[in-house]
């Protein structure tokens, strides 16, 4: 294989964060609302809008944003090595750090983990009924790391980050499935969106086999019926309408990973229509939305961001997503890309 150089992984790596954030940051007012009370109240979510808690500027980002660079730090701080007492120390002292915000915002099974957590148990045991897409959220880090030829390297390295919050077979394959995504589109970044959604697939069908099973038809069935949809209907609207009622937008990983991946196919991996369809879906939307921009972004690159919303993000936020995209491109060439 031949490898893109550094540049070219420095921009993909930066443009999957720039997505995170700039989708987040899109959805963010609408988290939680129904599609209907969207297209109501907003139309189309197509520009950022202030959160509707008085005070939270249009712009700000949530805890997909937050997570996605605490995992950022925790791989910095072990070389590249996914280890799960690490990701555990970060998560608690993001928590921390964020005090009363974190409470509101984080997910039923990480909540359910940290209160596991700080009685003492052992993290690899406190994620064992976390089915929601909490670990999805933020597991582009590992994407832009690890690099995705060996798909059992890749699986252990997500669920080295999953085992504390998110130890089910669901929302490992979720997982994966985004993080093999991001590595597929670092590592040929000219290959077409077809063969990066792939890899997807298959990393989460190896993930599907890990952790605590789930009943039912699991990620990788969803996923598949989430691509038909995006490729079936011609209007938006319909798009949206049967997203939300053929394959759902919760905080289930079944439902807003295969959401997002429907975005991501629909727009063509353009980041900020992946982010818009994201956003306009209902449910988790400020999540759905910052994965399939994040993805979107790994595929297109940095040009396709659009710049003035994305620096509107920075600015409010206080983020710096090149250099955490340089800390990440780092680990991924000393694994040899």
């Amino acid at each position: 294989m031949t490898h893109p150089d550094g540049d070219l992984l420095r921009d993909r790596a930066h443009a999957c964060l720039a997505g995170v954030a700039l989708g987040d940051a899109l959805g963010m007012p609408v988290e939680g609302w129904t599609r209907e009370r969207i297209a109501a109240e907003h139309g189309r979510v197509d520009r950022l809008l202030p959160g509707t808690e008085r005070g939270v500027p249009a712009g700000t980002v949530t805890d997909d944003t937050e997570q996605t660079l605490m995992l950022v730090d925790a791989l910095v701080e072990t070389g590249g090595a996914a280890q799960a007492e690490v990701v555990t120390r970060h998560l608690l002292a993001w928590v921390d750090a964020a005090g009363a915000r974190a409470a509101a915002v984080i997910g039923p099974s990480t909540a359910a983990a940290l209160a596991l957590l700080r009685a003492g148990a052992d993290p690899r045991t406190t994620g064992r009924g976390g089915r929601t897409n909490g670990a999805a959220m933020r597991i582009t880090p590992v994407g832009v790391v690890v690099p995705p030829d060996d798909l059992g390297a890749l699986v252990d390295a997500v669920e080295e980050t999953c085992v504390m919050s998110h130890h089910t077979s669901e929302a490992l394959a979720a997982a994966t499935a985004v993080a093999a995504v991001v590595s597929s589109a670092l590592a040929a970044p000219t290959a077409g969106l077809a063969a990066h959604v792939a890899r997807g697939l298959a990393a989460a069908e190896v993930a599907a086999r890990r952790g605590s099973p789930a009943a039912g038809p699991g990620v990788p069935a969803a996923l598949e019926a989430a691509l038909d949809l995006a490729e079936a209907v011609d209007d938006d609207e319909d798009f949206l309408r049967r997203l939300d009622t053929e394959i759902g937008t919760s905080v289930a990983a079944v439902e807003s990973v295969p959401a997002a991946f429907a975005c991501l196919v629909r727009a063509d991996a353009d980041p900020w229509r992946a982010a818009v369809l994201g956003a306009g879906g209902g449910g988790d939307a400020d999540t759905v939305a910052s994965m399939a921009a994040g993805m979107a972004g790994a595929v297109s690159g940095l040009a396709a961001v659009p710049a003035e919303p994305l620096a509107r993000v920075v600015a409010v936020n206080g983020l710096d997503l090149a250099a955490a995209a340089d800390r990440l491109v780092a680990l991924r060439t000393a694994r040899g890309r």
